[in-house]
């Protein structure tokens, strides 16, 4: 796959990788193997994943001061609320997504969205995460309900996996395929936590 960019992006690239190594020949040197964009577990405390009836809630916690943008995947070209948000500092953050907008995916009452973190404004660098948020309201609950009652009643399991924020397609490694899940409307994905409990394993 070949990626066309503008100079005016290139030199963006450039610049912000003459900071980062350090290294004023740049052009001079293979990168290839020094930058890795993939699943990160670094540089948040949890993300975590209200499902209601009509919506998402998401609750962002990162581990210092951060500027850039937060955006549900297929959202970033409108930059609209309340589908991006574009942060100057901070640290905690929420997004309520309603499932009829920011390219929310219902499958037969499977609500799914991909959540993205990324520090630059314009490019996914490392250090940018993924999630691939769920909701599902697919399953009805086992538990008996009068005949008079016209209403369904559905249990809701909510799932956040952690994904790759490198857009072009690769297989993710077994090592760093976590995800949480909870048969209620609400889940939390600590990675010191998923790590701990995975290094145990």
């Amino acid at each position: 796959m070949t990626l066309i960019i503008s100079s005016q992006i290139a030199t963006t690239i450039y610049n912000f990788l003459i900071n980062a190594f350090n290294i004023p020949e740049l052009w001079e040197h293979d990168l290839t193997n020094d930058i890795t964009i993939g699943p990160t577990t670094e540089g948040y405390k949890n993300v975590d994943l209200r499902c209601s009836a009509e919506s998402m809630q998401i609750d962002v916690e990162m581990e210092n001061d951060f500027s850039g943008v937060l955006y549900i995947k297929g959202s970033y070209s409108s930059k609209k609320f309340p589908c991006f948000l574009d942060v100057n500092s901070g640290t905690k953050f929420n997004m309520k997504i309603p499932f009829n907008q920011c390219n929310i995916e219902n499958k037969n009452g499977l609500y799914q969205g991909v959540l993205i973190i990324q520090h630059d404004d314009e490019l996914i660098m490392p250090g940018d995460a993924t999630f691939n948020l769920e909701c599902d309201f697919s399953k009805p609950k086992d538990i008996p309900v009068h005949s008079s009652v016209l209403t369904e009643i559905f249990d809701v399991i909510s799932r956040i996996t952690l994904a790759d924020p490198d857009p072009s397609p690769k297989d993710i490694p077994k090592s760093q395929r976590l995800f949480v899940a909870n048969r209620s409307n609400v889940v939390s994905f600590r990675p010191k936590l998923l790590r701990i409990e995975r290094d145990e394993l």
